[in-house]
């Protein structure tokens, strides 16, 4: 019985909190934040990939595997940037095994996207296909409690129309950038995903995926050639969830005397009424990796001993500028 409780509350904490996956690193998942940062980088291409793994204290863990790709597209002298790019995603969840697999296709077009310019504003789209499945026969139910322990043999008396579902989905962004000089840089971004609202059930209960909103802001800030800042804010909000997280980090360079731009950052990052975590990295000319741990300081906290989840974010990007950048940007940036 208390497995199943601790199961039951860590589901209601999951699904209060947020109906969609997430990366507590959303900077170093760019595409998964706002399709508008398809093509925003400084070269020609990149690929990244992301790797979470959730509540391994608790129950059986919940890992989350995202890789994606996106170039650009500017001619010489040309002021606009068409970005193009794919993110493909995994996740499993829990004793059912609850998979989500998605893959879309990402594009946006940035204007006035010239060295010099002041400003930049951006429009992308993404669309894609998702596919969902979870395995009820290795979830226990109260039907199958007799009293006195659980009896795996007995029905659990769930008979789900299907044990997978799919759909497609679509969503949008836009980024405006302001750039009043060299070595300050400031962002705001909104986007809508799943805006058809697909219907997402393994039941006949005509279930719709709800349009997740999402809002960030966040500012690069150089400081003589010493440190740079990246303090941002992201809010989200889906169906009766809110999610808000608030954090920077600061970067240092190690090797001022290197062709190559070279630093290390660190950051404090936090979660309302969830989670707070410490975010370590570094960059190494074309190449940025970074890596966090949330504590968990929910109410969940008492079966999580304080423990929640690791993430790590690669990212190679080619051909990059060779002028270094005063802000000291990651790859993903």
């Amino acid at each position: 019985m208390k497995k199943l409780l601790l199961i039951g509350c860590l589901f209601c904490a999951m699904s209060s909190f947020a109906q969609d996956i997430h990366f507590s690193q959303f900077f170093a998942a760019p595409i998964l934040t706002n399709p508008a940062n398809t093509g925003n980088f400084n070269g020609a291409a990149r690929i990244g990939l992301n790797y979470r793994d959730q509540w391994r204290s608790v129950t059986v863990p919940y890992q989350t595997f995202s890789v994606y790709a996106d170039g650009a597209i500017q001619p010489k002298k040309a002021e606009n940037r068409l970005g193009l790019g794919l993110v493909a995603f995994n996740d499993e969840a829990g004793d059912g095994v609850l998979t989500t697999q998605k893959a879309y296709f990402t594009g946006a077009y940035h204007i006035n996207y010239t060295e010099n310019s002041s400003w930049r504003l951006a429009f992308g789209m993404a669309g894609g296909y998702v596919q969902k499945s979870v395995d009820i026969t290795k979830l226990t139910f109260d039907t199958q409690w007799d009293n006195y322990s659980f009896d795996p043999t007995l029905s659990n008396q769930e008979n789900p129309l299907q044990e997978k579902t799919e759909y497609f989905d679509f969503s949008a962004g836009t980024m405006l950038t302001l750039i009043p000089w060299e070595g300050e840089r400031y962002q705001f971004g909104f986007s809508a995903w799943h805006i058809t609202q697909p219907e997402e059930t393994f039941f006949d209960t005509g279930n719709k995926v709800g349009i997740k909103y999402t809002a960030t802001a966040g500012a690069f800030l150089a400081s003589g050639g010493v440190a740079s800042f990246q303090p941002q804010l992201y809010i989200s909000t889906q169906k009766n969830s809110l999610e808000i997280i608030a954090g920077s980090n600061v970067s240092f360079p190690i090797d001022e005397e290197s062709e190559a731009q070279k630093s290390v950052f660190a950051g404090l990052w936090y979660r309302h009424a969830d989670a707070m975590w410490f975010v370590g990295g570094a960059i190494l000319g074309n190449f940025t990796a970074s890596m966090s741990y949330d504590m968990n300081i929910s109410q969940l906290s008492p079966a999580s001993n304080n423990l929640g989840a690791f993430e790590l974010a690669l990212v190679y990007t080619f051909n990059r500028a060779e002028k270094k950048d005063p802000l000291k940007c990651p790859a993903y940036e």
